[in-house]
């Protein structure tokens, strides 16, 4: 099936480098990036800067606006070739978080007869990696505290989920990854 939304998700756990991959598939595919992070509500900034991990409620009202937002920045632009990409950053550790977008994307089939499909990047690195990069940011309110929560929940996309692809990032350089990403984005219909 064609799609002329199309909304590439960013996926793994905070330091895998979402976004690095991110901003570099935008520029690949001319298409926006919406950071995930930013469509957070203040409570839940809030909790993380604390430390205090979400809870599957804080996180509903987020992952609902993944999809549309990312249609909205799409729109946008204004560009009438399809398929119009968009890409978007988002942790989706779970698989029922990757099904809360996947249903955001259906209701706005159903709703407003959109022709929209969602595809998952999800990337995977050891978690001492992730937590060496964390301790680096500065300015991020996700702390080096959260990433054992984010690595305790995580969920790795199954087979089942045809339309996700597993990149493990362990030890490849930055130019590696990009690469890959944008071999794994180009290889799903």
């Amino acid at each position: 099936m064609s799609h002329t939304y199309m909304v590439w998700v960013i996926a793994g756990p905070a330091g895998c480098g979402k976004t690095t991959v991110a901003e570099f598939l935008s520029n690949e595919l001319d298409a926006p990036y919406v950071e995930g992070d930013s469509l957070h509500s203040p409570e839940n900034i809030h909790k993380m800067s604390v430390g205090i991990a979400l809870t599957d409620e804080d996180r509903e009202p987020w992952l609902r606006k993944i999809v549309p937002e990312t249609i909205h920045a799409i729109k946008a632009r204004g560009k009438p070739e399809e398929p119009r990409y968009g890409v978007v950053t988002c942790s989706a550790l779970k698989k029922k978080y990757r099904d809360a977008i996947r249903l955001s994307a259906r209701e706005l089939r159903e709703r407003y007869g959109l022709s929209v499909g969602v595809r998952f990047l999800f990337m995977s690195i050891d978690e001492e990696v992730l937590l060496k990069r964390v301790r680096g940011r500065e300015g991020h309110y996700m702390k080096e505290s959260m990433v054992a929560s984010q690595v305790r929940i995580l969920e790795l996309p199954t087979l089942s989920e045809i339309d996700s692809v597993f990149l493990d990032v362990t030890g490849k350089m930055p130019e590696e990854v990009n690469k890959l990403a944008k071999t794994a984005v180009l290889s799903l219909p």
